[in-house]
């Protein structure tokens, strides 16, 4: 048996076993859906719109899981992108909804307020682009104005930055794109140049 044909029968080994763990995961419930359980252990409830992703200083920041979706890159038809808005909210405004919900006081009304950020962020190349930024009291209005798109506005993360934060956290719930197979392929190269010391 030739080497073309050992490379090609273990490629073939590789890429159905990638394929069997991939149907396994997806039957029993992938750890990168959105609304999994999170470090802490917490189960996060699959009905709420915001989803926790991390706790600085100064806000909560929430990833609206209901918008958050993979897109085609505009400059690239065989890339994809996390399109997503994320909520921030003050530490004491939070205490303050919190306040207003124990005393359940009919007569009180608390008025929301918080930020919205709209971002795309770029795995392939651990990017990410900064769209827009709301205030928001009450209810957000639709009449927004942002930034287009721009292959310009691509930043690289600062280690421990609020964006490197923010893109941590939402690959991470985002997980893989769905019926993405560039990992299984990869690993399999990764496997046989190791294994057989040949380079594909």
């Amino acid at each position: 048996m030739n080497m073309k044909k050992i490379v090609t029968l273990v490629m073939a080994l590789v890429l159905l076993l990638g394929c069997g763990a991939e149907a396994a995961v997806s039957s029993t419930g992938s750890a990168n859906t959105v609304g999994s359980t999170d470090a802490s252990g917490e189960k996060e409830k699959q009905d709420e719109r915001y989803v926790k992703l991390f706790t600085d200083s100064y806000f909560n920041y929430y990833m609206d899981k209901k918008s958050a979706k993979w897109i085609a890159c505009p400059d690239k038809n065989d890339e994809y992108i996390i399109d997503v808005w994320v909520k921030l909210e003050r530490i004491e405004e939070a205490n303050a909804k919190s306040l207003a919900e124990r005393m359940n006081d009919s007569q009180y009304t608390y008025q929301e307020k918080y930020y919205l950020e709209h971002y795309y962020i770029r795995p392939s190349t651990q990017q990410i682009q900064f769209l827009c930024e709301l205030e928001v009291s009450g209810r957000p209005d639709n009449d927004i104005s942002q930034r287009k798109y721009n292959v310009k506005n691509w930043e690289y993360l600062v280690p421990e930055s609020v964006e490197d934060n923010i893109y941590q956290a939402v690959v991470k719930k985002m997980g893989k794109k769905p019926g993405s197979k560039g990992n299984i392929l990869e690993s399999a190269g990764d496997f046989i140049e190791d294994v057989f010391r040949i380079a594909i």
